[in-house]
């Protein structure tokens, strides 16, 4: 008899949305989640918790705004372990992608992490059905206010819904954590697990490097916007050090300058580390194609 196959359930999202609250409420350990607003799960983390009998393997991811790593080397932690897992045939159970429902909007980060979550998964059924999007933080919203949050999230995550992704509401009690995973489990009784997310796809069955997998690519489009914003921003700060006519004001220019600076030449490095040369992005044209592609979510 074949030895049963690990469960395994991968854990995303942006910091503080509640990853590492999940883990320790399902481990009973209180060495993952942070007090403050610092990323504690800065590189990939796996623990072992028992869910009404049946051993699964939970992964903690950091978030595409942490603290301290930049998005590319998120990207390149996650996709690393997601290809080390894939070579050993092993594949994802499920997939939970948390979000905090006290979020007045969907922009910046937890945009960005959603529509880079869309791009490592892919927009195939059988990876969509392994997804749970979790609304977190109910215990911090009135019930009214959360319903009509809810209604809008599902908007952004509709493209994953049409594919079999579920919703799920979590207080932040260790009851919804443990409810959400066996749930899932159940659902995916019937479903097999072999069925790699995009990423593993293209990393080893089309052998491709990170910098052309889609995710990457859309970090690169993300970077090029950004550096659009920061030379945009830095030209008006300029001009706004020049017509100071107090000193003190032209210093504060002066520091907010030389910050932008910084983030103009960290984004610049970023994006020259993605950027396909153009022979690379020609040959893709001939070369096998992905079973997949990279999932849009974020329309509303």
């Amino acid at each position: 008899m074949a030895p049963k196959a690990e469960i395994i359930i991968a854990i995303m999202g942006a910091t503080g949305v509640g990853k590492s609250k999940m883990i320790d409420n399902l481990t009973e350990n209180t060495k993952w989640s942070g007090t403050s607003l610092l990323s504690v799960t800065q590189k990939i983390k796996s623990t072992k918790c028992m869910i009404q009998g049946t051993e699964v393997t939970l992964v903690d991811t950091p978030g595409f705004d942490d603290t301290n790593k930049s998005d590319l080397e998120t990207l390149h932690a996650i996709s690393e372990w997601l290809e080390s897992k894939y070579r050993k045939d092993v594949c994802l159970t499920g997939l939970l992608y948390l979000h905090r429902i006290t979020d007045n909007r969907m922009a910046g980060t937890p945009y960005r992490n959603l529509k880079m979550f869309g791009k490592l998964c892919g927009g195939e059924e059988e990876v969509g059905r392994k997804v749970v999007f979790v609304s977190t933080m109910w215990d911090k919203i009135a019930s009214e206010k959360g319903r009509a949050r809810e209604k809008e999230l599902k908007q952004y995550w509709q493209a994953m819904i049409n594919l079999g992704a579920k919703t799920a509401q979590s207080r932040g009690t260790k009851a919804d954590s443990e409810k959400i995973i066996f749930d899932l489990l159940k659902s995916q009784e019937a479903q097999p697990a072999n069925r790699p997310v995009l990423i593993q796809d293209e990393l080893v069955g089309l052998n491709r490097s990170l910098v052309e997998t889609e995710a990457a690519q859309t970090l690169y489009t993300d970077f090029q916007r950004l550096l659009k914003q920061h030379k945009q921003t830095l030209a008006d700060l300029e001009s706004a050090a020049r017509d100071a006519q107090n000193p003190a004001k032209a210093q504060e220019l002066q520091k907010q300058r030389e910050v932008i600076e910084g983030q103009l030449q960290h984004t610049f490095d970023e994006a020259r580390k993605l950027k396909l040369g153009w022979a690379k992005r020609f040959m893709r044209l001939f070369q096998k194609k992905a079973k997949g592609t990279g999932l849009e979510l974020g329309g509303a």
